[in-house]
């Protein structure tokens, strides 16, 4: 009976692993990934949001214009700035793989190199990666899931947390080599950002830096976060928040949305 039992039990126990490693790789990671970097742009969208950036340095403060256009593959983006005096006119357009800077003091456009993507985006702690989304977390990335817990989020109620970390596959033009992806999905299943943590180097136990979001509302009908706030746990106190003050989803849009007339 004891032999018996010595067998069966190491055997329940790989048995149950099995069945949990065999649910964990049927979950849609890379669609809820995919769901929750576009919850704030649809197929296409536009966007009132100011910018607030504080640095050892300066602070500065930005209203911004936003249009994007998902509808592709290759997705457009256009941030036009509103205010201040200052900076008004300055604006970033990308189409397909190419990015462009308008500058309406010598009305000069400059096209972006891939070597700026990492830059930081008008002195900002977001880079024009980040706004321009050149990078597709869902597409250039592989996934294994790390934790999964239930929760609470304040304006949702009962959610299901899911804690995913993205590794970039082997010829991904990306420039992190680890993202803990933090999300989750509430009673229909939809999923919502909440937190990133970049890593310089896979092994590297300190991330570079960290994307939250928060400030669940409701716009255009549909409830989104509506503030994200980017650290660096290098430099405290120092960050830059993007608050959302207004937004619509599928808006119509054209090619001449994002053409040089656009940009002037």
């Amino acid at each position: 009976m004891a032999t018996y039992r010595t067998l069966t039990v190491p055997l329940a126990l790989l048995l149950s692993l099995a069945a949990h490693a065999s649910a964990a790789d049927s979950l849609p990671l890379q669609q809820w990934i995919k769901q929750a970097e576009t919850i704030l742009r649809g197929d296409t969208s536009a966007a009132i949001m100011s910018m607030k950036i504080k640095k050892e340095a300066y602070q500065r403060e930005y209203d911004l214009m936003v249009l994007t256009d998902d509808r592709a593959e290759s997705s457009k983006v256009l941030i036009k700035m509103l205010g201040p005096a200052l900076w008004r006119g300055n604006a970033t357009v990308k189409v397909d793989d190419k990015i462009s800077f308008y500058d309406p003091r010598n009305s000069r456009v400059t096209v972006m190199g891939s070597s700026m993507l990492g830059d930081n985006w008008m002195g900002s702690h977001f880079s024009n990666d980040d706004l321009m989304r050149e990078t597709d977390l869902s597409r250039h990335y592989d996934y294994q899931l790390l934790q999964q817990q239930t929760g609470q989020e304040e304006g949702i109620g009962a959610v299901r947390h899911y804690t995913i970390k993205l590794s970039p596959k082997p010829t991904a033009p990306v420039a992190w080599g680890k993202v803990v992806y933090q999300l989750y999905l509430d009673g229909q299943q939809r999923a919502y950002p909440k937190q990133l943590d970049y890593f310089q180097r896979a092994d590297d136990a300190q991330a570079a830096r960290t994307l939250s979001y928060s400030a669940l509302k409701a716009m255009d009908g549909k409830t989104v976060p509506t503030r994200m706030t980017m650290l660096l746990p290098a430099k405290r106190g120092e960050f830059t928040e993007i608050e959302y003050r207004k937004l619509k989803f599928n808006v119509k849009v054209s090619a001449e949305n994002f053409g040089e007339r656009a940009l002037q």
